[in-house]
């Protein structure tokens, strides 16, 4: 596999590009910085504008320009973040000035009224404010007094006696309702910004940053300079982050626009105005396709304003075009915070992008109520439907080349450790994410912005941990990129679904099931389920050139009209079709389903098998084992993550490809192969909780097994490795448990505080007796942050040193964060999560051996930040004693 030989000769492409935060450092600390990031193996830097304090000015520019220079010299590339605030849309204030080109809102006020009544009036002067322009005055009857729908039929339009403030007209017999629409700036969200779906308020960003940053760097462009992110765009209705912005909310103002307006004109005609009134009450069989057709051209435009324009700009000026818009408790297909469709709002970009920070996801924490630190809700989306959004688009979108891009770790506080990074990015990978923005380096300390700072500014004591998190994270992205995951199920955005008021299930419950079952899947949105973008073929349909072997269809009270014409055409290809929890009652506009979609269509029974592609299957029930299968062009990738936060996994799996090629195992963290423990095509799986391992299948490596003895694998640990494993060694699982070793010897405990310029303090000694305390619940240790070291002996019998057949581990059962292991004054390595055990196979020599073990805690303990109030922290240090393991090869293997 050409991507694994190049990994393993240490060479590979970058796929991190973290945000830099900029708060107009001198140019010496701005270099240290970069030094650090260097370090870690990362080639990109994504410039976070929103804290500097001169963007677009002198100070920007010379900044600017410095890093850019820095680039050149280092091989580096610089994203840049395309305003000067938070969300992207302010466009450096330039909104304040271009009055015409800010935010505009579509407004409802109403007035009950009860007639007959001649020649009756309304003062609506008041309702208009001090900027509103009136769009029409209506008089809706009401059905029913004890309800707030109203009826489309025999609606009067008054606006036009409308005369110095008053409406004048005859008030009809029995109950209706006066509404008022017009358009106002005022009283909707963030006033002096920019309009997502108006073409020339777009404009003014790419006029006031886009342009004027090529204009002072246009030959870097395509170079040094890589592109533009935009952070978390958003349509804006409403103040604030609710998440629950659903088209038909209670007295909201909405996106407007004149282009809205024309499109909206286009398709009603001359009930434009009256259809408008569905956008608040209920208007009976036709609201649903009312408001499908509301959001549908709102997210339409959203492309076609924003993210369309400003991406293809981009690429007219040979950058590229990223970013990600808020998705966080299923926002992505509402109104306020987000841009009401996501795939509709991320299609101008070249990566698809999400978000992943403030707590949003932790191990565990799966069921729909889950605190995170913006809402209480919904676990169930963020651990099985975030991640698969970014994939799906970069699997779906030709432009997007495969790629899929998270933010990630942000605003965790001080309180995220390497391990859960780890298991964070791990269950991003497992589910198709390949670029990573980690959030984030900060050059100052300590900066109070949305913690944990990768360096900070040597007061991280887990910077080293983070620095070999992103080896895994770029060996593992390279490794990834270039192929395309196995996600053949489809199962249909539920977008239109939520749009039509009636009751749905979102799109996250089936790939819950199916994930809960090693399945994977892709959400595909009805968008590309058109003629133009999808192909039949006997038992499969194909959009991008990828297959899917079936459609399961979330439940849904109504569905798209669009979608009888997929499942007519499927259904006659041989295609399964399926659906959840019983059939729709109609579609949104209100036709009947007729007797060929009962026809066609089956209600999913939970048979998995009839899904299943067959390339991996689990011979025992694990729903908290996540399976991935990679398809590279030269060979397979299998990836196993237990995503239980205390629960070991062991079972069986059964792989298909195995049975004409030869399984490894890959460790990224160390860049090593081993011999898979498979027998014919049954793999014997051993996964730690948070554990991931990954197998390549390919033909015989005997390349690679040349490229090891050229060198490629360098350091005392590995090289004695190969000595006994002859070349490549077999999986530790083929391994049968020899002998076991407890270090009961006294130990002594040092400290060193975190920060640069500290030594190391002895602490305490623990006794062979003595039960190794938790660092910071010792008196006077309780804002204690840093490195503890613990130091001991181990006597080793000369029968312990035979290590023919044999693999020695050193386990840490007691660490829950960042180890760090010397064996007689030899770096073995270092534990960034579970399992937490170390290879130390012919380390240990016969007699009196110095064992030295450095684990480390977080800032949290000194800092106690904000955010980090909602983390449940974990002991530190180590709590138990460690053990060694000695594993004999089992004789069914040799």
């Amino acid at each position: 596999m050409k991507r694994l030989r190049e990994l393993l000769n240490h060479s590979g492409d970058n796929y991190i590009m973290p945000f830099f935060w900029l708060h107009g450092e001198s140019h010496d600390i701005l270099e240290e910085e970069l030094d650090k990031i260097q370090a870690c193996g990362i080639r990109e830097v994504c410039l976070e504008s929103r804290p500097h304090p001169d963007f677009m000015g002198p100070q920007w520019w010379s900044d600017l320009d410095f890093i850019i220079d820095q680039a050149k010299k280092r091989d580096m590339r610089v994203w840049v973040l395309d305003d000067d605030k938070f969300p992207t849309g302010h466009a450096n204030g330039a909104y304040v000035t271009y009055l015409d080109k800010k935010k505009i809102y579509l407004a409802k006020r109403h007035m009950d009224l009860l007639g007959p009544q001649e020649d009756g009036a309304v003062l609506i002067e008041n309702f208009l404010g001090d900027d509103g322009q009136l769009l029409a005055a209506l008089v809706c009857p009401r059905p029913d007094g004890n309800k707030l729908d109203l009826t489309l039929e025999n609606i009067m339009d008054v606006t036009e006696s409308y005369r110095d403030g008053m409406i004048y007209f005859d008030i009809p017999e029995g109950f209706s309702r006066l509404v008022i629409l017009y358009t106002t700036r005022k009283n909707g969200g963030r006033e002096d910004y920019i309009n997502l779906i108006d073409s020339e308020s777009v404009k003014v960003l790419i006029d006031e940053v886009y342009e004027r940053h090529y204009k002072r760097y246009k030959d870097e462009f395509g170079k040094s300079f890589a592109g533009f992110f935009s952070d978390e765009p958003e349509l804006g209705n409403v103040p604030g982050y609710g998440f629950d912005e659903l088209i038909g909310s209670k007295d909201r103002h909405l996106p407007w626009s004149q282009e809205l307006f024309d499109l909206l004109q286009e398709e009603w005609k001359e009930d434009n105005y009256k259809n408008l009134v569905g956008l608040w009450y209920g208007l009976g069989q036709a609201t649903g396709a009312i408001r499908k057709t509301y959001m549908d051209q709102v997210t339409y435009l959203v492309d076609r304003c924003f993210g369309g324009q400003i991406g293809q700009w981009c690429r007219d000026h040979h950058v590229e075009y990223i970013g990600h818009v808020i998705e966080d408790d299923n926002a992505h297909t509402r109104l306020g915070c987000s841009v009401g469709h996501y795939f509709r709002g991320q299609k101008g970009q070249d990566m698809a992008g999400v978000d992943l920070v403030h707590l949003q996801l932790i191990p565990g924490f799966k069921e729909k109520y889950h605190q995170w630190i913006a809402s209480d809700r919904d676990g169930e989306f963020f651990h099985f439907g975030l991640a698969k959004l970014g994939a799906s688009l970069a699997r779906l979108d030709p432009k997007k080349k495969g790629r899929s891009l998270c933010e990630i770790f942000g605003s965790y506080g001080w309180a995220e450790g390497v391990g859960l990074m780890k298991w964070l990015t791990d269950h991003m990978l497992i589910r198709g994410i390949n670029h990573f923005v980690p959030h984030a380096f900060s050059p100052l300390f300590p900066d109070r912005d949305c913690p944990p700072h990768f360096y900070g500014r040597g007061n991280n004591p887990q910077y080293t941990y983070f620095m070999q998190l992103m080896g895994h994270m770029n060996r593992m992205a390279h490794l990834l990129n270039g192929g395309y995951m196995d996600s053949g199920v489809g199962v249909l955005y539920h977008a239109e679904a939520e749009w039509s008021g009636g009751d749905y299930e979102p799109y996250q419950k089936i790939l819950r099931l199916l994930a809960e079952n090693q399945m994977d899947a892709t959400v595909i949105p009805m968008d590309y389920l058109v003629d133009e973008l999808v192909s039949f073929e006997r038992g499969k349909f194909l959009i991008n050139g990828l297959e899917y072997r079936a459609l399961i269809i979330p439940y849904a009270q109504y569905i798209p009209d669009e979608l009888i014409n997929f499942v007519s055409q499927a259904y006659k290809w041989d295609i399964p079709l399926y659906v959840t929890g019983g059939h729709p009652q109609s579609t949104i506009k209100g036709m009947e389903l007729g007797e060929d979609w009962y026809r066609q269509v089956q209600v999913f029974e939970g048979d998995f098998s009839k899904l299943s592609s067959g390339q991996i299957e689990v011979l025992s029930k694990e729903e908290d084992l996540r399976a991935g299968l990679y398809h590279q062009p030269d060979g397979q990738i299998y990836m196993f993550f237990n995503e239980h936060p205390f629960k070991d996994i062991s079972t069986q799996v059964r792989l298909k490809a195995v049975k004409s090629r030869e399984l490894y195992r890959y460790d990224s963290i160390t860049n090593q192969l081993e011999k898979g423990n498979v027998r014919g095509d049954l793999l014997n799986l051993v996964l730690a909780p948070g554990q991931m391992a990954v197998y390549v299948c390919v033909e015989p490596l005997a390349e690679i097994l040349q490229d090891i003895s050229r060198g490629s694998h360098q350091g005392s640990r590995q090289d004695i490795s190969q000595d006994i494993h002859q070349g490549i060694p077999q999986e530790i699982s083929a391994y049968g448990l020899s002998s076991l070793v407890h270090l009961q010897g006294d130990w002594k405990i040092s400290i060193q505080e975190a920060g640069l310029g500290y030594e190391f303090e002895e602490l305490t000694y623990i006794k062979s007796q003595d039960i190794f305390p938790s660092i910071n619940r010792m008196e006077g240790m309780t804002r204690f942050s840093g490195t503890i070291r613990y130091e001991s002996h181990i006597p080793w019998t000369q029968s312990l040193c035979d290590y023919k057949g044999k693999r020695c581990f050193l386990e840490l059962p007691g660490v829950s964060d960042g180890a760090s292991v010397k064996i007689n004054g030899l770096d073995v390595g270092s534990i960034l999560s579970a399992p937490y055990h170390i290879e130390v196979t012919g380390l240990i020599k016969q007699g009196m051996n110095t064992i030295t073990i450095d684990v480390v805690n977080t800032l949290t303990w000194r800092i106690h930040d904000g955010q980090s109030t909602h983390t449940q922290l974990k002991p530190t240090g180590m709590i138990k004693r460690p053990l060694i393991k000695v594993y004999q090869l089992t004789e069914e293997v040799k």
